[in-house]
């Protein structure tokens, strides 16, 4: 009887888990888009760019009624948009259709070219490169020690692949912003990946190389309250395709397995060293 009791508590144990990681699934994380519009060039903080002067072009969903920028960013690096997790399992859609729900129908402009990141000219692979005008830069950071995934998707058919350059910390150089140039030249994927593990590939500084991907996936482990960039783009592995633009969407997740896995694996032993010491005393 003792041990039928037992296995009744480990089995609701195990289904209050289950519980608790299919509600933190649905949680949303905190978005926040920069609303410059237009220009080719586009994701600049201030209204001259790269020239670092001017008014700053307001941001949805920061402190200030968008006076300020996501994390206290004061580089001058392009910004498309930012992702604040504040809880494990947290999941969020980073898009313009996306922004437009969250914000009351607000327009965005979230777009990149299908050789942003890097393409494989046909015939010569071994001159493959990006191009820096049209690659997104994001900011991601997570107020738990977590895994972030992040997929990308096309909204409309015209970029069919997309690679990601994830760097531990945030542009910090206050002068011009050297982001018309090619990078990942020579990029193969798994034969020569050299090429885009550099820190800082557009000048600056304060970027340090974490991980990439290229095949419209990356996962990476997030420390707490460590803010990361994220250099987002087109790659047309295969193709000689360069400068169609397109729209994309996003989706940042925060797996919550292992948090959850030792929060059950200590009610667990819990669980088991109590029926023990009962079964002792009987």
């Amino acid at each position: 009887m003792k041990n039928t009791k037992l296995a009744k508590a480990i089995a609701i144990a195990v289904t209050g888990a289950t519980l608790s990681l299919g509600v933190a699934s649905t949680a949303s994380a905190h978005v926040m888009y920069n609303t410059r519009i237009g220009g080719g060039t586009d994701g600049w903080t201030t209204t001259l760019g790269n020239g670092g002067g001017g008014t700053q072009i307001p941001w949805l969903g920061t402190t200030s009624a968008g006076a300020d920028l996501p994390f206290g960013y004061a580089g001058g690096a392009p910004l498309n948009w930012a992702v604040a997790i504040h809880h494990a399992g947290q999941s969020s859609t980073v898009s313009a259709a996306q922004a437009a729900i969250d914000y009351s129908g607000a327009v965005v402009d979230l777009d990149t070219s299908d050789g942003a990141w890097g393409s494989w000219p046909s015939g010569t692979p071994g001159v493959s490169q990006g191009w820096g005008h049209h690659t997104d830069m994001a900011l991601i950071r997570s107020e738990i020690d977590t895994d972030v995934q992040i997929t990308v998707s096309s909204v409309d058919g015209i970029v069919d692949n997309y690679g990601m350059t994830l760097f531990t910390g945030m542009e910090t150089s206050t002068g011009s912003f050297a982001r018309h140039q090619a990078w990942n030249v020579g990029y193969v994927s798994g034969v020569f990946e050299d090429p885009a593990m550099g820190d800082n590939p557009f000048g600056g500084s304060g970027l340090t190389y974490t991980t990439h991907g290229d095949e419209s996936v990356l996962t990476f482990h997030a420390l707490a309250n460590q803010t990361y960039t994220l250099y987002l783009g087109g790659n047309e592995v295969g193709g000689a395709g360069f400068g169609d633009i397109g729209g994309y969407s996003v989706n940042v997740s925060a797996v919550p397995v292992p948090a959850a896995a030792w929060l059950f694996g200590t009610g667990l032993i819990g669980l088991v060293s109590m029926g023990r010491r009962k079964l002792a005393i009987a």
